[in-house]
């Protein structure tokens, strides 16, 4: 779905940790276009449950709120398995249904990272999606991916540019390319 040329967003998150296998997250987000009529405020709560040391189960809510007539505002549940295969390698699926939407949304992906030194890497991620009646498509979404430098200038402060791609499958509106920086702050 093009929203628009450009987009802003900010975002807030923290995890707790409540024991060795179990963490619960939380945080939001609020996404404008520049120069364009959209904006998307998002709430969520992640519970991640380590089932072995290379498996991780999880388990998410999502509120999203429009601005705009094209989606509908509500709740999105979902669930995800990641298997590391190695410290800096996984392998992910996982699947969403946007209740408001009636749809579901499904996804088979990679991450990788190598490290370039002891404050900068580089970061791979790649996948195929699958919609089922989400907002009218279904069939094979697209082939995505995005490659990102993460750039720690200490311990709080990184910074990171990415360029990523969607090519499109069955459904959609058109092949992207898209880019951008990450300034973010750990405290």
């Amino acid at each position: 779905f093009n929203l628009g040329d450009a987009l802003m967003d900010f975002q807030v998150e923290t995890e707790v940790v409540i024991n060795e296998s179990l963490a619960l997250g939380t945080g939001g987000w609020l996404a404008s276009g520049i120069g364009e009529d959209f904006t998307e405020e998002v709430g969520f709560l992640d519970l991640h449950y380590s089932l072995h040391e290379n498996v991780t189960l999880t388990t998410s809510a999502s509120y999203h709120a429009y601005n705009d007539d094209f989606f509908n505002s509500g709740l999105d549940l979902g669930s995800s398995v990641s298997w590391h295969l190695a410290a800096d390698w996984s392998i992910n699926f996982e699947i969403h249904r946007d209740l408001a939407a009636h749809g579901w949304y499904v996804n088979l992906g990679s991450d990788w990272s190598f490290r370039l030194s002891d404050k900068t890497y580089i970061a791979l991620s790649t996948g195929i999606s699958a919609l089922e009646k989400y907002y009218g498509l279904s069939g094979l979404n697209d082939f995505h991916g995005q490659v990102s430098l993460v750039c720690n200038l200490n311990s709080m402060l990184s910074i990171t540019p990415f360029a990523g791609w969607s090519c499109e499958l069955d459904v959609g509106d058109g092949d992207e390319i898209y880019a951008g920086l990450w300034f973010e702050v750990s405290f």
